[in-house]
């Protein structure tokens, strides 16, 4: 999914876009409404998250603007407003969901999913003749049957599969599949070669000092 964030703290916007980033989706972060407006159009996005207050454009007269344009992207609603007259409001402007900070990051994806009509996907990805993999349970499948794999092989075969077509960095390798942990470059060039002697190697672009992109 492609998502517009509009977060002023600038520690919660980046923690936010990182795991939007490690699960799939495509973040483009603003610090306000009026930086979003110069620089995005919210009709080329699936969902919006959007803080309330913000400086000079904030979420309400944000999505009130935006609504009176005639964008219908989904909007969620961020923020650490407890009033219910608040709340009431965030829907009265036309948004389907709010959420209370501080909140779980796998909570906002679930909510993000949700209200976004777009979510469906094809859980089943045919790689070649001979594989399959099932994005639900992360299962590489070779003529139906299960293939055997490492835990490291198989978030590493996820992340690949899950942004196929899409540019997986060496960071966002590290971040989900050795969890942030310290490991040298040699041990990720490492797996993506057992990788490649699992699946047909062609489907893998190696982009030079960046990544990997799995092409189907």
């Amino acid at each position: 999914m492609k998502i517009l964030l509009m977060e002023d703290e600038l520690h919660l916007r980046q923690n936010i876009k990182k795991f939007l980033n490690i699960k799939g989706h495509e973040v483009d972060d603003f610090e306000n409404g009026e930086e979003l407006l110069h620089n995005a159009n919210p009709s080329d996005y699936d969902c919006m998250i959007l803080d309330i207050n913000t400086p000079e454009i904030d979420g309400f007269e944000l999505l009130e603007y935006i609504r009176n344009n005639g964008v219908t992207t989904p909007a969620l609603f961020i923020s650490a407003l407890t009033d219910v007259q608040k709340v009431l409001k965030a829907f009265e402007l036309g948004a389907e969901d709010y959420l209370k900070k501080p909140f779980d990051l796998a909570e906002l994806e679930v909510r993000m999913l949700r209200i976004n009509p777009k979510k469906s996907v094809n859980n089943h990805i045919k790689i070649d003749g001979n594989f399959t993999y099932d994005l639900k349970n992360r299962i590489l499948l070779k003529e139906s049957v299960a293939c055997q794999l490492s835990s490291t092989k198989k978030k590493f075969l996820y992340m690949l599969v899950k942004n196929q077509n899409t540019l997986v960095t060496f960071d966002m390798l590290r971040d989900y599949v050795w969890d942030s942990k310290e490991i040298t470059h040699s041990t990720i060039l490492s797996t993506m070669r057992d990788i490649k002697k699992i699946i047909p190697p062609a489907l893998i672009k190696n982009v030079k000092s960046e990544g990997y992109i799995f092409q189907n």
